[in-house]
């Protein structure tokens, strides 16, 4: 049996989709997209009033303050796998439970501004880390428990199209926000 047909459903369609997303990009095309990753943030949150951060038409469907924790978390994570990528490679990197995190942790009270400013800062060193390393890190491996075996690029490039995911989910609840208000 192979990894992938092990992975979680959730898991398999990022990993799936992520590889498809960037077949043809160059490694300085990688890197230019997640360094912009940032930016990317900053904008899109600039398309929504503050006032609907909090909205949700359903439990499940995460807030965007909700999603701005849940990216700080992942990028916070992201900071030590990297590290741990280039530095040990073929050690064990934490997986945690991002759903527990959301309902365990108090985060639509929590201070969204906090995770935007966590998330740029994180981003920003995780990017200039990513353009000063040699490019044969890219193929140094950490072993993920639910994941299995990552390359240093690719947990760069999955967090490129994590990041876009989560930027279409803010629209949704922008729009789902709007309709109701009709």
């Amino acid at each position: 049996m192979n990894k992938a047909s092990t992975l979680p459903g959730w898991a398999l369609k990022e990993q799936i989709y992520t590889k498809d997303m960037v077949k043809g990009w160059g490694r300085s095309k990688q890197i230019n997209a997640f360094a912009k990753g940032g930016d990317r943030l900053e904008k899109t949150l600039r398309k929504y009033p503050a006032k609907m951060w909090g909205f949700t038409n359903a439990p499940k469907n995460w807030c965007i303050k909700e999603v701005l924790w849940h990216l700080a978390d992942q990028e916070a994570n992201l900071y030590v796998r990297l590290r741990r990528a280039a530095a040990e490679p073929r050690q064990p990197v934490a997986a945690y439970d991002q759903e527990k995190f959301s309902a365990k942790l108090p985060y639509k009270k929590a201070n969204p501004q906090q995770a935007k400013a966590l998330i740029l800062l994180l981003r920003k060193a995780n990017a200039d880390l990513v353009k000063q390393l040699p490019s044969k890190v890219w193929n140094n491996k950490v072993k993920h428990p639910e994941w299995g075996t990552l390359t240093f690029g690719f947990m760069i490039i999955l967090n490129v199209w994590h990041l876009d995911g989560h930027l279409a989910q803010m629209g949704r609840r922008y729009a789902e926000w709007k309709a109701r208000k009709k």
